[in-house]
């Protein structure tokens, strides 16, 4: 049954005329983008007449980095922009959208914001028929085995590109902003017009290199049916929200049990909030090459390393944040290397895998990493210093 809602003049319209828009972003990494594009969006809707209006979720809130943020436009030919604005701003998130968009395609794996009630699936907001828009250079099944099966269909649409870390502090205008507006003018031309955006692009950056970078983006985006027997069955928990007759009386702040044990998992953690979500890189670690220095654990700022009976140190995947402090500092070559969160489809203990066979994990660290080593620079939005190993580290067997 549709939602009514109701307008200044009393008369009722149906909730189906407003258009919904999301894009989710990485915070302080992101945030500029996607500020741009949704402001980009509603500018050009107001030139084609429409009534729109955005917002963010997380407006008010200091981000953090990395953690997943949205912000938000909406779109009517119906309401005047008073109605829209207090309809739209009158919700801290949204209930669906037309189009879901994700400017870090790793985000596919799941979403724990600040707020911290859950790991949510990346299409959980998408509408049947509606569309999720990805940045990525994969194919669409490297995505979808990550997505939440949906009980129906609806498009996923991938512009390729690498994910754009253009910062709060340092903006690196690498025109994914006009790129996403080429996207999405492809995607869904009833929100804006192809001809009215290229417009004002022109008019409003000036520079051929933006209308061509429109253009090609418009060109480039692939279109796939996700079908309801596509996905997986959503692994997580998904958060219930207590009735109102359901708080209790005062603030209740429960502390995290302060225990210690050697081994995985051996050291306490909130576990409601699992901070995996924010990395784009896990660090994967040579266990046979580990002098055992201690300075991935000493350094890690989010305490996600945890000593083993043998004096090596586990890696725990649902609290790391990918930030690539354990890689820097390490002292051996190639022992800790940051890779593609996407190469990963589980967060189970390396350290329980290479004790079980040293040889295979170590063969499966190798191919996960690859030939590429990334490293990303101190200053957000300048990017990564990438370069490229000619062979790999022997593997080295323990002494019995």
């Amino acid at each position: 049954m549709a939602t009514i809602l109701k307008t200044a003049e009393n008369s009722e319209v149906s909730e189906q005329a407003v258009r919904r828009f999301e894009v989710n972003y990485r915070g302080i990494f992101q945030k500029t983008l996607a500020y741009r594009i949704t402001k980009d969006l509603v500018y050009v809707a107001h030139s084609e007449g429409k009534t729109a209006f955005s917002n963010g979720r997380y407006s008010d809130d200091p981000q953090r980095n990395g953690v997943p943020c949205a912000n938000f436009a909406f779109f009517s030919n119906e309401l005047s922009e008073e109605e829209l604005e207090a309809f739209a701003s009158a919700k801290m998130d949204i209930d669906r959208a037309d189009i879901v968009s994700v400017l870090d395609d790793t985000m596919v794996k799941g979403l724990e914001p600040w707020g911290h009630y859950g790991i949510r699936p990346i299409n959980e907001k998408v509408i049947p028929g509606g569309t999720l828009l990805v940045v990525s250079k994969r194919n669409p099944e490297d995505l979808i085995r990550f997505l939440e099966r949906k009980p129906f269909s609806y498009r996923l649409a991938i512009l390729p590109g690498d994910a754009s870390f253009a910062g709060l502090w340092y903006y690196r205008d690498d025109n994914t902003d006009v790129r996403m507006l080429g996207a999405i003018a492809k995607v869904a031309p009833e929100l804006i017009n192809f001809e009215k955006t290229r417009e004002y692009v022109r008019k409003t950056y000036k520079t051929d290199e933006k209308i061509r970078a429109f253009q090609e983006a418009y060109d480039s985006v692939s279109f796939t049916e996700v079908t309801p027997n596509q996905g997986i069955e959503w692994p997580y928990p998904k958060p219930v929200l207590p009735a109102w007759n359901e708080f209790e009386e005062g603030i209740v702040v429960k502390a995290v049990p302060n225990e210690f044990k050697m081994g995985p998992r051996g050291l306490a953690r909130n576990p409601n909030y699992k901070r995996g979500t924010s990395k784009t890189q896990r660090p994967v670690v040579r266990f046979d090459i580990c002098t055992k220095c201690t300075l991935c654990w000493y350094d890690c700022p989010d305490e996600c390393f945890d000593p083993t009976p043998d004096g090596l140190y586990d890696v725990n995947y649902e609290y790391c944040t990918g930030c690539g402090r354990c890689a820097e500092v390490c002292p051996v070559n190639d022992c800790i290397v940051m890779v593609d969160e996407l190469n990963f489809s589980d967060n189970n203990s390396p350290w329980e895998s290479y004790k079980k066979d040293p040889l295979a994990y170590t063969k499966m660290a190798e191919e996960k990493k690859g030939k590429g080593r990334m490293m990303p620079s101190f200053v957000t939005g300048k990017g990564e210093k990438t370069t490229e190993i000619t062979k790999e580290v022997p593997f080295k067997e323990a002494k019995k």
